[in-house]
């Protein structure tokens, strides 16, 4: 066992500082990664088409199970993954699979479309879908599902639990307490129902009131004369820190402002591997849904898209590949990558 970054990991393949290598099949090795211990998952599989050798899986969905409990496990509370695949069949039934046997929620499906305007082979692709006797529309897409454990975004799910903000619900706890009246009575006294937020102070509506209603607390009820009471900017400055620390528990989604459920990208070349993801399609992944010095694993490496993207963009990336050959076209990739990323 090595240790990498935290992480206790099978003697690797290649590794510095940003990437692990490690050859082997990622179903006897994922377990060796621990728990929540990983921030982004990538997962370009076979998609059992027969596109190669290592393409022709025997019970395929229940192939694919496996892994994918190994990632429920491994994923981080605030983290993402992301799965590649052609076949909208097998598609569905992975929706499935996934919805009953793992904690991941289905956020998006996104279509990776090949064929747009200057797309640098157009003329190539066109051949393609203007081949007579098509008795069916030509695929010139696939697809990607992106899954996160949250089905809430922005501050709703960090709202929705009782056990953030303590000091201010216990703060407005004993507010009430002073003031001796229920909500429907303090509304009453300030003719109007915008306090009541501040003294929902055991539910998930609780929310810190506005400072023109606590002041209406002071001039109408008098809490300035509380030997507990606190100004309302030490209150709001504590609120702040208190939601940019939780901002943490929301998984990582920096958006871009680039990008929507179809994207536009080139077929990568072939870089001797049969199915190269584009490294700029997987940058934008890895943009939106990590942030530096964060970890990303590609249990399916080939020849090591995954881990060029990360580097570039200054994440730290595990590799796992069964097949020696493109463990060591991966590294080169890396270190050639490395080599142009210090000349630059």
């Amino acid at each position: 066992m090595t240790l990498w970054n935290g992480l206790e990991l099978p003697k690797s393949y290649y590794q510095d500082e940003n990437v692990y290598i490690i050859h082997g099949d990622c179903l006897e090795l994922l377990p060796y990664i621990a728990d929540k211990s990983v921030n982004l998952v990538l997962v370009d599989p076979p998609y059992n088409i027969k596109k190669d050798t290592w393409d022709k899986i025997p019970q395929y969905v229940s192939w694919c199970g496996e892994w994918l409990c190994q990632l429920n496990r491994i994923v981080a509370d605030n983290g993402s993954f992301y799965l590649f695949h052609n076949q909208m069949p097998t598609i569905a039934e992975l929706l499935c699979w996934i919805k009953a046997n793992t904690k991941f929620v289905f956020k998006q499906l996104i279509v990776w479309n090949k064929r747009f305007d200057r797309v640098y082979n157009k003329g190539f692709l066109d051949g393609f879908v203007e081949t007579g006797g098509l008795r069916n529309y030509q695929q010139m897409a696939e697809y990607i599902l992106f899954y996160t454990f949250q089905d809430e975004t922005g501050l709703t799910t960090v709202m929705l639990d009782t056990n953030n903000f303590p000091t201010l619900r216990k703060y407005f706890g004993e507010l009430q307490a002073h003031i001796g009246l229920n909500i429907k009575s303090i509304n009453s006294k300030l003719g109007h129902r915008r306090a009541e937020h501040g003294f929902y102070w055991k539910t998930t509506q609780w929310d810190l009131p506005i400072a023109e209603t606590y002041q209406q607390l002071i001039d109408k009820l008098g809490i300035n004369e509380w030997g507990g009471f606190r100004e309302y900017e030490d209150l709001r400055r504590e609120y702040e820190d208190l939601r940019r620390e939780y901002e943490d528990l929301r998984y990582t989604f920096n958006n871009q402002k680039t990008h929507h459920s179809v994207w536009n990208y080139a077929i990568a070349e072939r870089v001797d591997h049969a199915t190269p993801k584009p490294t700029d399609l997987l940058e934008n992944i890895i943009a939106h849904s990590s942030n530096k010095e964060d970890s990303v694993l590609d249990p399916f490496l080939g020849s090591g898209s995954t881990l060029v993207a990360s580097v570039q963009l200054g994440r730290k990336c595990i590799g796992i590949e069964a097949d020696e050959k493109y463990c060591n076209l991966a590294t080169i990739r890396h270190i050639r990558a490395m080599t142009l990323r210090r000349n630059s």
